[in-house]
């Protein structure tokens, strides 16, 4: 099989295909085995655990709240990384009540550790709800996403 692209592969392979499993952590070694097979590289392999390992931190992100006449300015470092329309799409999910604050600049934390140049508003929509997938109380928010994620958007963002 040929080498996948990069480390963002690498998760959607293991969300696509072993996302009934309920802790990375202690199933590493077997999936790390399962993807080498698939043809990823042991660094992309490494750095998809890494990352995944970093949703479930429950280190509390210590930002103000927002004053409703607030708007929430990209960095141009940000701005390499995530288009205007992946900009836009956040702040949608953010006023949809799909994503607090929080969940926002983490979601922005973990697209930047990426560095994905290719990165799209379908890539941000995955990377959402694995974030999702790997919060307590965000069930609702992720059945929201993954109808979203899977083409069935209720609403729209534009």
């Amino acid at each position: 099989m040929n080498t996948k692209e990069n480390t963002l592969d690498v998760l959607f392979y293991l969300f696509e295909n072993y996302s009934e499993v309920d802790d990375v952590t202690q199933n590493k070694a077997a999936l790390q085995h399962y993807l080498q097979d698939a043809g990823f590289p042991n660094n992309d392999i490494s750095k998809a655990f890494d990352w995944l390992e970093s949703l479930a931190d429950e280190t509390e992100v210590y930002i103000t709240e927002p004053s409703s006449r607030g708007i929430r300015v990209f960095s141009r470092y940000e701005s390499r990384w995530l288009s205007f329309e992946c900009q836009s799409y956040l702040m949608f999910l953010e006023q949809s009540k799909v994503l607090t604050h929080e969940m926002r600049e983490r979601a922005i934390d973990r697209i930047l550790e990426l560095k994905d140049k290719d990165f799209d508003v379908n890539k941000l929509k995955w990377v959402v709800l694995m974030l999702l997938l790997n919060q307590p109380d965000s069930e609702a928010s992720y059945i929201w996403m993954d109808s979203v994620a899977m083409g069935n958007e209720p609403l729209s963002y534009h």
